[in-house]
């Protein structure tokens, strides 16, 4: 049976034509279910061929769905389909994905399930028959729920923070299960200090037909898209295209690359799309020239350059093209730089990242002019600043600085202050606009 086995419900249908499943606990398990809302539904044996996609909720999803269906996506688009219902077996020769780690549609097999890989996230998932995997069964975040009345049969069985529950098991590669602390010691992550994250055991890298996948975020990203992941599947060689079109679609898959197609044109490819990639790029291709011009494009950039190539320059050229001052090294600092990078920011201005060498009268008068302040009251106070003597040189800067001052650091002295120096005849017209613009201020001070 292929596509045709599926049909569209309503939820109202299901609880009338499946009742036991109103006993479970993840039929609607947060009681938001409307009667119209619709299940996926398949009353037979279902034989799939490629990948079958479990996050309907999801644009790419939604036309896979639409075909499928053979329906419009446009109706697609308007149907709120909350559970997939298989009231039978489930076998697809590709892998069922469901990448999301957050949420995801309610799913109950009433059967055994077999495929390449069976990849699970914030779905809940009842499964009540065995399941048989060709390659990797894993299961992904604490969001998501998965029961299995029976046994799960698969090469590698991986548990990565999340409710996963089975009757029994059967795993000749790999098994790991944080959740339940029942797996091999050697089978354990370990920290990996360069990416400041845990890598996965050499045990599983092993067994992987790309040993330079280290993380289970990075082997969620191969199951996500279907591939053979073992080296004992033997799956087809690849091809620099094939790597190209991944790093298009994902700068994070550099870091994957085999060392024959990760070149400099496919180095440059990932950094032309954002600067993320840079630590994933080869020393050897690293310059003081491509750093410049990743900063230039974005003063973000900052944070990923390699400390050698940081320079008080290249600091400035960060504040200049908009980054936070709290990402650059403090080395570099100077009262030019914490200003250029205020006036530039795409962010309010947080003076509590200046260390408090640089915290002066000067620069926190810039400060209030650059913006809306936030911290000024607290700034002055921990560094021994009064605050009223720097509102007051503001307002004596220049008359447009009253906008600064008023809209975000009011008082009745500010405002007398104010008057003693434009309420005059050389002022009266702007002096008087301020006035009106700020008038209900005004009037709740009693002015």
């Amino acid at each position: 049976m292929h596509n045709s086995a599926f049909k569209l419900i309503t939820i109202k249908e299901v609880k009338s034509q499946y009742p036991f499943l109103l006993d479970h606990e993840g039929f609607d398990y947060f009681e938001e279910w409307e009667d119209q809302d619709f299940f996926l539904v398949s009353n037979e044996d279902v034989i799939y061929e490629g990948d079958f996609y479990l996050d309907l909720y999801e644009d790419k999803e939604k036309k896979w769905l639409s075909n499928l269906l053979n329906l419009p996506l446009k109706e697609i688009e308007k149907t709120r389909i909350e559970g997939v219902l298989i009231n039978g077996n489930f076998s697809v020769n590709g892998t069922i994905i469901n990448a999301e780690g957050d949420y995801g549609p309610y799913i109950f097999i009433n059967g055994n399930v077999t495929c390449q890989s069976l990849l699970l996230g914030g779905s809940y998932v009842e499964i009540m028959g065995n399941v048989k995997a060709k390659e990797m069964v894993m299961t992904s975040y604490n969001h998501g729920n998965f029961k299995c009345s029976g046994i799960i049969e698969a090469p590698v069985f991986i548990v990565e923070d999340h409710y996963t529950t089975f009757g029994e098991r059967k795993n000749d590669l790999f098994y790991y299960n944080d959740k339940a602390n029942d797996y091999d010691s050697k089978n354990d992550c370990e920290y990996d200090e360069e990416f400041d994250e845990d890598s996965i055991s050499i045990e599983l890298r092993k067994h992987l037909e790309n040993p330079l996948i280290a993380t289970f975020e990075e082997l969620k990203r191969e199951l996500e898209r279907g591939e053979l992941v073992l080296r004992q599947s033997n799956p087809q060689p690849k091809t620099y295209e094939y790597w190209q079109n991944r790093v298009k679609s994902n700068y994070r898959d550099l870091k994957v690359v085999p060392p024959q197609f990760k070149t400099k044109e496919l180095c440059e490819l990932a950094l032309n799309n954002t600067f993320h990639a840079l630590p994933f790029v080869n020393e050897e291709f690293i310059t003081a020239e491509v750093c410049e011009k990743l900063v230039e494009k974005d003063g973000f950039a900052i944070q990923k350059i390699p400390s050698q190539f940081i320079t008080q320059e290249l600091c400035l050229k960060a504040a200049e093209s908009g980054t936070l001052i709290s990402l650059i090294p403090h080395d570099f600092y100077s009262e030019e730089l914490i200003l250029t990078t205020f006036k530039n920011g795409k962010h309010q201005p947080d003076i509590n990242d200046v260390p408090s060498e640089f915290i002066t009268e000067s620069l926190l008068e810039e400060y209030v002019k650059i913006g809306k302040g936030l911290w000024l009251d607290k700034a002055c106070k921990e560094n021994g600043k009064d605050k009223i003597s720097i509102l007051k040189r503001v307002i004596d800067s220049e008359i447009i600085n009253l906008d600064a001052v008023f809209g975000n650091h009011f008082s009745k002295e500010v405002f007398e202050y104010a008057a003693s120096v434009y309420d005059n005849v050389q002022n009266e017209a702007e002096w008087n606009k301020y006035v009106e613009k700020y008038k209900h201020k005004l009037e709740r001070i009693g002015l």
